[in-house]
């Protein structure tokens, strides 16, 4: 997958209107909290902050701001997803233990959101109910 193949996946993991990290957390919007809430959205944050610095020690990129809550990070990873070179999707960093590109971190820094996003819209459904 090229830069913009993984921009694209990872847009959609976080923004689309159905099925995203920001759908669901829309969905918790006005709601008194569910407990696990806050841990999941801390948890998100530091995830993809961790990712991403994991990145740009590997690639000279940039490192995601400190002072950005959950919400903006969806958007700083996209357009730093958008501009890495084929390769930088190329490097080899090591994860968990294993040897893994940067493109399998970003294709793990998806599917973990969108598992994530699942959890938080079961939760704004109990929320709800």
């Amino acid at each position: 997958m090229n830069a913009a193949d993984l921009a694209t996946l990872l847009h959609e993991a976080n923004f689309a209107r159905w099925e995203s990290v920001q759908s669901a957390l829309d969905r918790l919007e006005g709601a008194a909290p569910h407990p696990r809430i806050g841990w999941l959205r801390t948890h998100l944050r530091t995830t993809k902050r961790d990712y991403w610095a994991l990145i740009a020690a590997a690639t000279g990129g940039e490192m995601p701001p400190e002072t950005i809550g959950l919400r903006e990070l969806l958007t700083w990873e996209v357009e730093q997803a958008r501009a890495l070179s084929p390769q930088a999707l190329a490097t080899v960093v090591e994860y968990g233990g294993e040897q893994m590109s940067v493109s399998e971190i970003v294709r793990l820094d998806i599917r973990h959101s969108l598992w994530h996003a699942g959890q938080l819209a079961a939760l704004s459904r109990v929320q709800h109910a």
